[in-house]
């Protein structure tokens, strides 16, 4: 298997990469101290979705919060849409927490700035596992 999984900390999301089952979640708070260390080795990764001939790759992202990780959160963004291609599909879903307007305008913002829709979905309270949510 390719994939891999980073615990979350305080500052770090949980990362969850699996390119064989076409999926990636990033999951939690996003201030890391250093957010090009922490993105870049996500970056590094993501060619790994080539290998497989998934039709859709969906990107699943719940922040808390992205206070100077935004940056790399639209680079992360605009690596994965170039991954796109006739026979392939990025599909993007933006959980984030109901009282908190300023991760789904960042979203919105985000969506906005490649032109390439997300799904947003409002919930009570972000799970630190998306996969493991009831």
């Amino acid at each position: 298997m390719d994939g891999y999984i980073i615990r979350s900390t305080g500052s770090t999301p949980m990362v969850e990469f699996n390119p064989e089952e076409g999926y990636l979640d990033i999951t939690g708070v996003s201030t890391p101290d250093d957010p090009l260390s922490f993105y870049g080795h996500v970056f590094s990764q993501l060619h790994k979705f080539e290998k497989y001939k998934n039709e859709v790759i969906t990107i699943n992202f719940a922040l808390k919060n992205m206070t100077g990780s935004t940056t790399y959160i639209y680079i992360l963004v605009k690596k994965l849409i170039s991954l796109a291609n006739a026979n392939r599909q990025i599909v993007f879903n933006w959980f984030y927490e109901k009282n908190n307007e300023k991760i789904l305008d960042a979203g919105k913002e985000i969506s906005q700035h490649y032109n390439h829709p997300f799904k947003f979905v409002g919930v009570y309270k972000i799970k630190q596992q998306l996969r493991q949510a009831s």
